[in-house]
Order: C-alpha cells, then structure tokens, then sequence
C-alpha cells in the first residue's frame, strides 16, 4: 500500500510529465505535426516511443499475471518468436508500407482492394486500438496501490491519456513515452533481484514448483496445444500494428526507424526475461493462485521498496498503460479522420482544424468504450489475445498480400477475405469448440486459413486495382496532348 509520501510523489511526477507534454504540444499546427510530428523523431525519441507503447500493460503486468500459468514457455515460445519476426519488420517489411501507402495501412488496403476493404479493414483497426488490455491493467495497479476500486484508478488514468493525446500530438505523446519508459524499466528491473534471491533464485522456483506444477518449468509445457499454437501465430500479429507503422513514418529517416528497432530487441528481451521469471516468484509463493497475480505481482514489489521509490514504481507501472494507450488512441483518431470519413466523402480530405478535432472527440469515446470493456476478462492477457485474434483473423491475410506480393490482387479477393475472417470469428466466439486436452481453439486458428482461401477464390473475380491504374497510366502517356489554343 501506499501511504501519502508516495501518493505525493505520484501527484508531482505525472504534473511534471504533463507539463513536459504541454510544451511540445506547441509544435502541433497542423495534420502532419499532430500526428507524424512533422516526421522528425530523432532515433532516441523513436527507441522510447516503441518501447513505451509496446510494453504497456499487457507486456509488464499482464506478461507477469500470464507468466504464473506459462513457466519458462512464455520465454520460449512467446517471447522468442515475437521478437524473432521483428527482424525482417524493421529490416525489410516496415519501410515498404511507407513507400507504398504514406504510412497508413488502410490507404494500402484502399490502393489494392478499393474503398469497402478499406473501411472494413480500417474498423477493425480502430476496434483494436480501444486497447482494453491497458485499461484492466491499470485496475489492478491501482486496486494493489491504494485499495480502491479498480474502475476508479482506471477512469482517471484513461482521463490521463486522453488529455495527453489531445493536448500534444505525437510530438509530445513521444517525449512522455520517453520519461514513462525510463520510469518502468527502471522501477521493474530495481525491484526485481531482491524478489529474485527473496525465494531462494532459480533452486528455490524449481523446488516449489517442482511437485504443484512441473509443466511451468519446461520450455513448451504450461499451456494448452491450441493456446500455444495461438501465441506463435499471433507473434507475426504486429505486421499489421498501426502503431509501429506510424512511428515509422514519424521517425526523421527510414534507417532511424530501423536502427531504433534493432536496439528495442535487446532491450525486449531482457526485459522479457525479468518479466517471467517474476511471474514464476509470484506462483513459487501463492503456488494455488489464491490472489489474482496482477495484484499479487504489484504488492510483492511494494513490500519490497522504500517509500518514495514506492510512488516512482507505480509512476512507471501507470506510465508504461498511458503510453500505450494514449499511443493507439492517436493512431485510431488519425484512422477515423484521415481514413474512414475522408473516404466516405468521397476521397475530399478534412482541414486541419476539423481532423484533429475529429481525432480528439474518437480518443474520447475510445477511452469510455475501453472503460465499459476492460473487466470483463479473468487476465489482462486474456484481454490483449482476444483483440489479437480478432485483427489476426479479419485482417491479417489482405495487408501481407497487399505489402509483399506484386502479382494480381483484386478488390472481390480483399473484401472476401475479411468477411469470412470476420464470420468464422464471430461465430466461433459464440460456439466455441473446445478439447478436452488441447483446450479452446481459438478463432484464429481456423480463421486464418480459411481467410487465405477465401482470398484466393475471391481473386479470380472483380478488378485488379494495380492492373487498371497501371492501365490507365499508359493510356494518357500514349495520348498526345492537346494543342494550345492560340
């Protein structure tokens, strides 16, 4: 618990990290400052802003509360995997969407699939964004810090990352993550030796777990077949993460961007091993789980630190949601402004003034329809896979086509593809089908191919839009010009 030293502490900090967002929210004039920053984040500001909006809750106390089930197989085949596919993201696959699209995905799926798969696909993006997983994160942060409700802690943290998205823009977003992300590796990695050696190291792991759960000390036990199966599919889910592709085409060159994710990876997984293994301290001592880990996890580190360390910890836990949070609020509001109602008008973009308002009412609504959504998973990384799946499932196949393949692609093949994702989504949400030693298949686990199918059938009908602009290209080369009239 928290007594009012460390709440004064909490206070203060987040008035200074506000103040610093306020500054630069000065920078903001137009569309491209608010939500590229004018495309001029420095490597350092680039590193922060991933790091930051990545690890946000579901990747701090979410990856510890899942760590207690998994063992050594969240390293193995989670962390592993994940971080594996992010080579060829910041080496080859990222900077193509900035040459091909300007930076957005649903102006890729508007090129190769036309308007409809656009504005379906760009739905499904801004579904994802509510972030709910950093929402429920924060509950439990706030329920183990000062014993209140969880919702409360969470609205005013909400609250929080609205005002910082609509305030400054990516500019200011990104010098805040910067300060949240050095709080939370900072307070995670602090605490962690002395919960480390508290139980004895590793020997002592092995010892209480060895005879309750002997699954979690195996590097692929601990989780059913098709719950393993899900977690390395969904490693290759940031190809389509909108966050990272914006920030991308933030940073002030194409190699800044590649060299900011090539330093995140050793960053990620060290900090991935810290995570876990914290997760195993925190079923080594409640072995039956009697406690919820997520609060379990934060009120072993609060034993564990001083007060006024105690208030920073908790800056750091708090920052780590509201980075991403305010991150992929940000990147919904732009989807709606600049995306889905600029399409719906017939392609006629918004003025400045009246985008960004646009993108601060969305980042409001995301907030409250994030409230409404958030409790209602067991863990928050329960809550991070299921918007995974969903935009796995829907969207997945139509934008790595779009991205990587120059062949024929055309709109009938996009369109199909994501309803029948779409469908066999929903259907399996509310018919699950579930093995009695696999456990529950998840969605993405048939939806996924079938959506590759649907894509293949679907590309023999309708138009290829590459073909008939290309088409239309030579036609007015090969038209002479008219004369001038004299």
């Amino acid at each position: 618990m928290l007594n009012v030293f460390d709440t004064v502490v909490v206070i203060v900090s987040f008035i200074l990290i506000l103040r610093v967002g306020y500054y630069f929210a000065k920078t903001s004039h137009d569309m491209d400052s608010f939500y590229k920053a004018n495309r001029a984040l420095p490597w350092s500001l680039v590193v922060g802003t991933l790091m930051a909006t990545w690890y946000g809750g579901a990747g701090t106390v979410g990856t510890v509360g899942y760590a207690t089930g998994m063992g050594f197989a969240g390293f193995f085949i989670w962390s592993i995997g994940a971080h594996a596919v992010r080579f060829p993201l910041a080496l080859w696959v990222a900077p193509r969407i900035s040459v091909k699209a300007k930076g957005t995905i649903p102006e890729l799926l508007r090129l190769n699939y036309g308007k409809k798969a656009a504005v379906l696909g760009s739905i499904i993006i801004v579904v994802s964004c509510l972030s709910i997983a950093e929402v429920a994160a924060i509950g439990y942060v706030g329920a183990s810090a000062w014993n209140v409700d969880k919702l409360v802690l969470a609205i005013i943290a909400v609250g929080i990352a609205v005002a910082i998205t609509c305030m400054g823009g990516l500019m200011g977003l990104a010098v805040t993550d910067m300060i949240f992300f050095f709080l939370m590796v900072v307070s995670v990695a602090a605490v962690f030796p002395a919960m480390f050696f508290g139980v004895n190291g590793f020997d002592g792991i092995y010892a209480a777990l060895e005879q309750p759960a002997p699954e979690m000390l195996t590097a692929l036990g601990g989780i059913p077949f098709f719950k393993a199966a899900v977690l390395i599919i969904l490693c290759i889910n940031l190809y389509k993460d909108p966050a990272f592709y914006q920030r991308f085409a933030a940073a002030n060159s194409p190699r800044t961007g590649k060299r900011a994710m090539l330093m995140c990876f050793s960053i990620f997984l060290s900090f991935d091993v810290v995570t876990i293994t914290t997760g195993m301290i925190i079923r080594t001592v409640d072995p039956s789980l009697a406690v919820q880990p997520e609060i379990s996890y934060v009120s072993m580190v609060l034993a564990n630190l001083p007060q006024g360390l105690r208030g920073l910890f908790i800056v750091g836990m708090f920052g780590a949601i509201i980075s991403t949070l305010d991150g992929y609020y940000l990147v919904g509001g732009e989807i709606i402004s600049n995306d889905i109602i600029y399409m719906l008008r017939g392609d006629r973009p918004l003025s400045d003034r009246t985008s960004i308002f646009i993108a601060r009412i969305s980042t409001v609504i995301f907030g409250i329809v994030g409230l409404a959504a958030a409790f209602q998973f067991d863990m928050v990384y329960d809550a991070f896979l299921f918007l995974s799946s969903l935009g796995m499932t829907m969207l997945f196949v139509p934008m790595m086509v779009a991205l990587m393949y120059e062949g024929k692609k055309t709109d009938v093949a996009g369109l199909a593809s994501m309803i029948v994702g779409t469908v066999i989504w929903i259907v399996l949400k509310l018919f699950p089908i579930t093995t009695a030693t696999m456990g529950t298949v998840d969605p993405v686990i048939i939806g996924l191919p079938l959506s590759f199918i649907a894509f293949l059938i679907g590309n023999n009908y309708g138009t290829d839009l590459n073909a008939a602009r290309q088409k239309q290209f030579i036609e007015r080369m090969r038209t002479p010009a008219k004369p001038e009239a004299v």
